[in-house]
């Protein structure tokens, strides 16, 4: 999974490199309408499943998993990279 967050702390992309999720349902983490949830949220905080992001029917799991990854990315930019030239 690779997670884009711009100069301005904004989140602005997700992209899933590689899955084993099943067909129609897990899987649809790589749609779209999943991924653009994530677009132009701050990284001010950890986003939660069922506040800041709705998660996939049929596959809460999988949308727990990319919210986590994308956390891990957050806290990574927030320790390492915010506010540096």
């Amino acid at each position: 999974m690779m997670v884009g967050i711009s100069t301005e702390g904004k989140v602005e992309g997700v992209k899933i490199l590689a899955h084993t999720e099943t067909p129609g349902l897990g899987s649809n983490a790589e749609k779209p309408k999943f991924k653009v949830q994530f677009k132009g949220k701050p990284a001010l905080k950890e986003l939660a499943v069922g506040t800041d992001i709705q998660a996939m029917t049929g596959s809460t799991i999988t949308s727990k998993a990319v919210t986590n990854g994308v956390n891990t990315a957050i806290k990574f930019y927030n320790a390492q990279l915010k506010g540096a030239k």
